[in-house]
């Protein structure tokens, strides 16, 4: 259970005889071993540990259902040199139908602010959200989606994950969530992301 720290004062020295060795979250070299394993992590998991991953979303909740026909949107875009790796999530109470617009020119609306998921971290977001702008041009549409969530008032609800997005800076994206069910409805818009400098 020996926690073994390294200086790296060698770097850049050939030898035949390597020990792996990792940086931690506190800028300390340590040994891989039995105790101290290398650490993995997938790109969303290593930003949350950084504090570049955050959280938004929109919701028509019971007490203000989405009519039949109408939509809930948000409207994103990052700042300069920011690439963001987005993932979308829509749920609906009936069948919906889910958008993706690139270049989408929209004005007004409710100004979202992105919750920093790694609630330790003071890092913020480099983005601009407003929820149900006035939009008028969606732009390029990227990806249309269906969301089978049943018909009329016996409707069990549905929901579409996994649609993913690396964003452009200084680019307007438009997700929209229609209600197609007849019927007034719940519906989330939640997106998910991290973001890395260019």
């Amino acid at each position: 259970m020996t926690r073994l720290v390294v200086k790296r004062e060698a770097l850049g020295v050939h030898t035949r005889h390597v020990s792996p060795s990792y940086q931690d979250g506190n800028g300390e070299q340590v040994l891989v071993g039995t105790d101290h394993p290398l650490p993995t992590e997938d790109h969303f998991s290593a930003n949350l540990h950084l504090g570049n991953a955050y959280s938004f979303g929109a919701v028509n909740d019971f007490a203000n259902k989405l009519g039949d026909g109408d939509s809930l949107d948000i409207a994103i875009a990052f700042g300069a040199n920011t690439e963001a790796n987005i993932s979308i999530e829509g749920l609906c109470g009936g069948d919906a139908e889910g958008f993706l617009y690139e270049n989408a020119v929209a004005t007004g609306g409710t100004a979202g602010t992105a919750v920093n998921i790694n609630r330790n971290s003071t890092n913020t977001s480099n983005s601009a959200i407003t929820v149900n702008p006035t939009v008028t041009s969606t732009g390029t549409l990227l990806g249309k989606y269906l969301i089978m969530g049943g018909v009329g008032k016996k409707a069990a609800g549905g929901d579409m994950a996994g649609s993913s997005l690396i964003a452009k800076p200084l680019t307007n994206y438009l997700l929209r969530l229609t209600n197609v069910d007849n019927t007034d409805h719940v519906a989330e818009i939640i997106i998910t992301w991290f973001e890395q400098e260019l």
